[in-house]
């Protein structure tokens, strides 16, 4: 038996994480971003399977390098100014397996899923100590 920590033992659940349908809009996007006090939005497909995610980051890189006006950006598909197909997590690995990743990529927020590719929550690098 293994005393090693896992993705699990750290994540936030997916009811604590702002998901939405891909096709959402970066309105909808924000507003949930805002309800769930995170920095992140995840998209899953109709089958619910991650589709990809936006951060903070990709808000401000959006805000500098896009001229279209802001009405016309809210309406537009979120899931458009994030990255599709995110580096990932699976529940079951090993936590320091999950931090050399986020460290490699320079990312903060690392999507858990399922084998099935369903979204089982969210590893924050705040929550990690």
């Amino acid at each position: 038996m293994s005393n090693k920590k896992t993705v699990t033992d750290y994540m936030l659940p997916a009811s604590k994480v702002a998901i939405t349908n891909s096709n959402a809009s970066l309105k909808k996007a924000l507003e949930l971003m805002t309800e769930f006090s995170l920095g992140v939005c995840l998209f899953r497909n109709e089958n619910g399977s991650l589709e990809g995610i936006l951060t903070d980051g990709d808000l401000r890189r959006l805000i500098l390098k896009v001229q279209n006006p802001l009405p016309a950006l809210l309406v537009t598909d979120a899931i458009e100014f994030g990255t599709r197909n995110p580096h990932t997590a699976g529940s079951n690995d090993e936590i320091s397996r999950a931090i050399d990743l986020m460290d490699k990529n320079r990312i903060w927020d690392l999507p858990v899923i399922g084998i099935d590719g369903n979204i089982l929550g969210l590893l924050n690098r705040h929550n990690l100590g």
